[in-house]
């Protein structure tokens, strides 16, 4: 049986989704969790993965499950109850074999939160900036990004993409008096880019960086410029994944 999963994690303390040797990612925990439940190994793949420190409320997840004499709610509890308190399983159902999580995906959906005074509550979930911003200017900006365009200055280098462009759909911010909540959806993400654009937003709205030079960077990519204003990560959240109505999935 082949099920897809929807996962929401807090991002905290854990060294991104992949497994890695010697540190706790959230991919490893959910598949020890299987392990425990099942008395097997599981193998899980996303629909993509997080850096250190980012959280999610919408990752989607596909597994080939061994023959279970129980139900998928139940599995769903049980995996809960072994995985740890800051990772759960929201739901899980029944896919078709064509169905993969990372390659069938429509868009995803993130959402970065900047805090304009200190928070106690949300300080694991937002980034505090001191001081005015020009949020008329970051609107602007972020205004820009919709259309297809080479990401390249605001990434980090990898190995595993062979090219940097990606067809954003929409983005932008909406304000509230205590914070800003900046969201982007987009048929691919390469690794930095959110954070590597709200680190840049902010700069225009701090004055430091102007519309023109922002522009610029977005038209002009260059590899000198990789990722140079990168927003800290626990202010970003993965918000939701898409796919074809077929797979009859969570929107």
């Amino acid at each position: 049986m082949k099920i897809a999963l929807l996962i929401e994690y807090d991002g905290t303390d854990f060294a991104g989704w992949q497994v890695q040797p010697g540190v706790r990612t959230v991919q490893q925990e959910i598949e020890s969790a299987f392990e425990k439940v099942l008395q097997q190994r599981v193998a899980i793949t996303a629909s993509g993965r997080t850096d250190s420190g980012v959280h999610a409320i919408g990752m989607v997840a596909h597994a080939t499950l061994p023959e279970i004499n129980f139900g998928l709610v139940k599995l769903t509890e049980a995996l809960n109850a072994e995985s740890g308190y800051d990772v759960i399983v929201r739901a899980i159902r029944e896919v078709p074999e064509h169905f993969n999580a990372r390659h069938r995906t429509l868009d995803r959906e993130y959402r970065y939160t900047i805090f304009r005074r200190r928070t106690a509550l949300y300080r694991n979930f937002s980034w505090f900036v001191r001081g005015d911003l020009d949020v008329d200017s970051m609107k602007r900006c972020a205004a820009l990004l919709q259309g297809s365009h080479d990401f390249t200055s605001f990434s980090k280098q990898t190995d595993d993409v062979d090219h940097y462009r990606c067809i954003i759909d929409a983005a932008g911010f909406e304000e509230y008096p205590d914070n800003l909540v900046f969201m982007i959806r987009a048929n691919r993400f390469v690794r930095g880019m959110v954070r590597s654009l709200i680190g840049a937003l902010v700069e225009v709205g701090k004055g430091k960086l102007p519309i023109e030079e922002f522009q610029d960077l977005l038209d002009n990519p260059v590899e000198v410029e990789r990722a140079k204003h990168l927003a800290p990560a626990q202010g970003l959240m993965l918000w939701k994944i898409r796919y074809p109505q077929e797979f009859g999935l969570w929107e």
